[in-house]
Formats: C-alpha cells, sequence, structure tokens
C-alpha cells in the first residue's frame, strides 16, 4: 500500500515537471526564438519517453532532480541546450591543482545514457584516477 503511495506521488512529480516543462517552452523568451522553444518541446518529449520505462523509484527520482537541474539552468542562463562539462583529467588549474576526475554534472546523464555526442558512458573515479596517476 505504501509503495503504491509513492508510486503515485512520483508520478504527479514527473507529470508536474513535464507541464512544467511544456509551459516554459511554450513561453519561452517570448517566443522570440522559435528554434529554442521547438528544442525544448522535444528534448522533453523525447526524454520523457525514453525514460519511462523505468520501474525504480531511486531511478526516477535521478530523472527528475535532473530535469529540474535543467530547467534551472535553462532559466538562469536564457539557454536551454546543456552545458558541458569543461575539466578533463590533468588539467591543472591557477591554483596549480591538478584535475583528477571528469566533472559529470548530474544533468548530463541523459547525454551519457544516449551519447548522441559521442560523450561516451560516464568515467568512474577509478578509471579517471589511475589514469592521471
Amino acid at each position: 500500500r505504501t509503495n503504491r503511495m509513492a508510486g503515485r506521488a512520483t508520478r504527479s512529480r514527473v507529470l508536474g515537471l513535464y507541464r512544467d516543462i511544456l509551459r516554459r517552452a511554450r513561453t519561452w523568451k517570448d517566443s522570440q526564438a522559435p528554434a529554442e522553444s521547438e528544442y525544448i518541446m522535444e528534448e522533453a518529449r523525447k526524454l520523457f519517453r525514453r525514460n519511462k520505462i523505468l520501474d525504480s523509484t531511486q531511478h526516477i527520482l535521478e530523472k527528475i532532480k535532473e530535469g529540474e537541474s535543467r530547467v534551472e539552468l535553462a532559466e538562469h542562463y536564457g539557454n536551454p541546450y546543456p552545458r558541458m562539462y569543461y575539466a578533463q583529467p590533468g588539467v591543472i588549474y591557477k591554483s596549480g591543482n591538478r584535475a583528477k576526475t571528469r566533472i559529470n554534472p548530474e544533468y548530463m546523464h541523459s547525454y551519457y545514457d544516449e551519447d548522441e555526442f559521442g560523450l561516451g558512458t560516464a568515467p568512474s573515479d577509478d578509471t579517471d584516477a589511475a589514469k592521471t596517476t
């Protein structure tokens, strides 16, 4: 019984997020950027359809968090396209510290899943640490 209630709450959050994204797409930058509005709608449709097969509450909640992060970033920067990570293993910062692992932000997990951009799978910390030592 509790599991069913949790499922309803999760479903409600997913549908609310989807409606929120589509609403934002319709009003994106006062419709001055129709290509961006279309991108937001297509991206939402694609990712929500792909993730509808998820049955683990934990995975669903991770995808909700990813979606919310992308919405917040898009609003903040005024840019709906994903922001890629920039630090590669072995990069030396101005402080003199060396990056040991690649930065894999939460909002990029869907891109690792589909590898649309040739990013490959998200590297584990062990793999990158071994390469830089």
